[in-house]
């Protein structure tokens, strides 16, 4: 079986990664991404933004649809998730982790992507190309589970220096 991820390249300038890094965050929405320090979240907040100017809302790291952690930690993001999928789909999901992670690392994407209705849901890696990050092999199992589960959108978003309109990237399968 073969999986296609899609993959998204989003710009940025050093302007902008300046003033992150320098601690100018007040047009991030994402609680989580506005304290962390130095560089980090930036990645998060450029693929945030972007989806932010197709009418969509973002969570980076304040969820979990795996079941790794106990239900109500992160209310919000359970709200976002029964009400698209459903209760019984989303806790049935979250019990199909718990029986693998013995067996083989797992790892959720970086950011919840929703609408504001919750009308749609997706999931997201950011990966910033200055810093040469890549995807990792349990990142792409991660949005692949994903996929497989809850049949809802997957995507990488490259994150990249430069002035340019986003565009489509090469995209990832991921075979087994």
């Amino acid at each position: 079986m073969k999986i296609n991820i899609p993959t998204r390249i989003v710009y940025f300038s050093m302007d902008e990664l300046d003033k992150w890094v320098m601690g100018d965050r007040e047009n991030c929405q994402d609680p989580y991404c506005k304290k962390l320090s130095g560089s980090k979240g930036f990645g998060e907040f450029i693929a945030g933004r972007y989806f932010e100017s197709l009418g969509y809302e973002w969570i980076h790291h304040d969820y979990n649809v795996f079941g790794g952690n106990k239900l109500g930690k992160y209310p919000k993001a359970e709200t976002i998730f029964r009400s698209y999928f459903g209760d019984d789909r989303y806790e049935k999901g979250r019990e199909f982790y718990p029986n693998f992670s013995p067996f083989m690392r797992i790892e959720e994407p970086d950011l919840l992507v929703y609408k504001p209705d919750y009308s749609e849901v997706r999931f997201v890696e950011c990966k910033r190309m200055d810093t040469k990050d890549r995807v990792r092999d349990s990142q792409i199992k991660g949005l692949a589970l994903l996929k497989l589960l809850f049949d809802c959108p997957i995507e990488v978003i490259e994150i990249v220096e430069g002035s340019r309109a986003s565009e489509m990237g090469e995209p990832l399968v991921w075979e087994f």
